[in-house]
């Protein structure tokens, strides 16, 4: 029986593990975060109106889809994208595992690797999130483990499961499609071919893209989706950006300057402004990829790094790894020029290629260890998977019972026939009294209080925007306070019925 247990595929046994991870989840569900409810009013326009409609909705619709296909079971919207997403991690543990095994299979290592992601702080965070970039992840690193797969046997299935894969990420996020076109070309560094091998390979590999993307554009035809139009609009949400001119107008560089360096040094600085707001760029790019890697990960990298003796990895593999990285940074790094924002999430599949390295690098030091040394070195190991573990999966974050109290309320205390404006997405859907929640504004403005009528409830979260515009007199003569929860003293969500004077 011992045997038998040691005969079960790592990567087995990582997933149900996971699996587990992600019930737990499932069983203590927090407040949904804000993404959430459009994915969940989308799920609920596809369900009533259709796939057609449900794009129109939203452009990455797909995601949403999912989780409605999953709610035919009878579970509710958000326990189903919980379900969903459960899925992917499954996958994207499965594909990591598998990535190492091609690296090395030792069981030793599987096992390492496995722990490795399954405590990763900063990708374990999401998995009471609604997002989905768990599944761009997920296909992106499965995607590249069958990449991996093709060049060492260069059978069809597995480019048709390269090509199938990314093209799938693509309707989770369209960053995909770079990977999709650009990791190929890592076949022409691959030296185990000769340079018409690679070129063959390269070219049989791009006709199967080709094929593939034919294939699935003719199927969402069939679907009633015209691809062209979709993605003239997937460009015109970020058409704006695009048009916006790096540098700035004079007036706009008098102002920043003034409040950057004061009245007078502005008049020597000011033409520096846009050196400064790139180098500004710079430091949240760096930021962000810092906050995604995780401090406990980035150590052991670093450690690896400078590391007196390297380990030495088969170029075949680490090259496509490194395409990931390289793209994703270029992708990264080309977002934040013409958005001006970023997230530590559109890093974490540059982070997930980074953290291939770290189970390689522990498992190196440890073999140079000797005997007499090694169990500090595995007590020390223990106490490092630890410390991720709590990071991981123990939530140091401020609960909000106040939402919930607030909702309550409303329930109780007002008027059926009153309509409900507020800035907060859990009150907008649970107090029912929103239909459009998924279209909620993070601050109140006096046009949306002015909007509305006599009798209405006015839920307030005081955000510092928020706070401002209630206080303005033109504003607070015109509602009436009711109440405030968690209380008066400290005011969280604010209660108030517009009244006509």
């Amino acid at each position: 029986m011992q045997n038998d247990w040691r005969q079960i595929d790592i990567r087995w046994l990582a997933v149900i593990a996971s699996l587990a991870v992600s019930v737990s989840t499932l069983l203590f569900q927090g407040e949904p975060n804000a993404d959430a409810y459009t994915y969940v009013r989308t799920a609920e326009i596809f369900l009533s109106d259709g796939v057609v409609a449900a794009y129109q909705h939203y452009f990455w619709a797909t995601y949403s889809i999912l989780i409605a296909a999953v709610s035919w079971f009878g579970i509710d919207l958000f326990s189903a994208g919980l379900l969903v997403n459960s899925f992917f991690y499954a996958l994207l543990v499965f594909a990591f595992i598998s990535i190492i095994r091609e690296i090395d299979d030792s069981r030793p290592l599987l096992l390492i690797a496995a722990i490795i992601l399954l405590v990763y702080p900063q990708l374990n965070e999401y998995r009471n999130s609604i997002i989905r970039d768990i599944g761009y992840w997920a296909l992106s690193v499965f995607a590249l483990w069958q990449y991996l797969l093709f060049t060492r046997t260069q059978l069809t299935k597995h480019a048709l499961c390269y090509c199938g894969s990314l093209l799938f990420a693509a309707a989770f996020r369209v960053e995909a499609l770079a990977y999709l076109i650009l990791t190929p070309f890592s076949l022409l560094l691959d030296i185990r071919f000769e340079p018409k091998i690679r070129k063959k390979l390269l070219l049989k590999l791009g006709g199967i893209l080709l094929t593939t993307a034919i294939f699935m554009s003719l199927c969402l035809a069939l679907m009633g989706l015209n691809i062209a139009n979709l993605f003239i609009e997937f460009i015109s949400v970020y058409q704006p950006f695009i048009e916006a001119k790096f540098t700035l107008p004079e007036e706009e560089r008098a102002l920043l300057g003034s409040l950057l360096f004061g009245d007078h040094a502005t008049l020597y600085s000011r033409e520096y402004i846009e050196l400064f707001l790139l180098v500004g760029l710079a430091a949240i790019l760096l930021a962000n990829l810092f906050n995604a890697i995780g401090g406990p990960y980035l150590t052991v990298l670093l450690l690896g790094y400078f590391s007196k003796k390297r380990m030495s990895l088969e170029r075949h593999i680490t090259t496509p790894v490194i395409f990931y990285i390289l793209i994703n940074a270029l992708i990264l790094t080309a977002f934040l020029i013409i958005t001006r924002f970023l997230s530590s999430r559109y890093a974490m599949l540059l982070c997930i290629m980074l953290v291939v390295f770290v189970p390689l690098i522990i498992q190196h030091f440890y073999s140079a260890i000797k005997e007499p040394s090694r169990r500090k070195a595995q007590l020390a190991f223990a106490i490092f998977l630890s410390y991720c573990a709590i990071d991981s999966y123990y939530s140091f974050g401020e609960e909000k019972p106040y939402i919930t109290d607030s909702i309550e309320w409303i329930r109780e205390n007002t008027d059926t026939s009153a309509k409900l404006l507020t800035n907060n997405h859990s009150i907008a859907y649970f107090s029912g009294k929103v239909s459009e929640y998924d279209q909620v504004q993070r601050n109140l403005t006096e046009e949306a209080i002015f909007a509305t009528g006599v009798g209405d409830t006015i839920a307030a979260e005081l955000t510092f925007e928020t706070k401002q515009t209630l206080e303005k007199s033109s504003v607070s003569r015109k509602i009436e306070f009711l109440t405030a929860f968690p209380n008066e003293k400290n005011q969280r969500i604010v209660l108030y019925k517009r009244v006509n004077l």
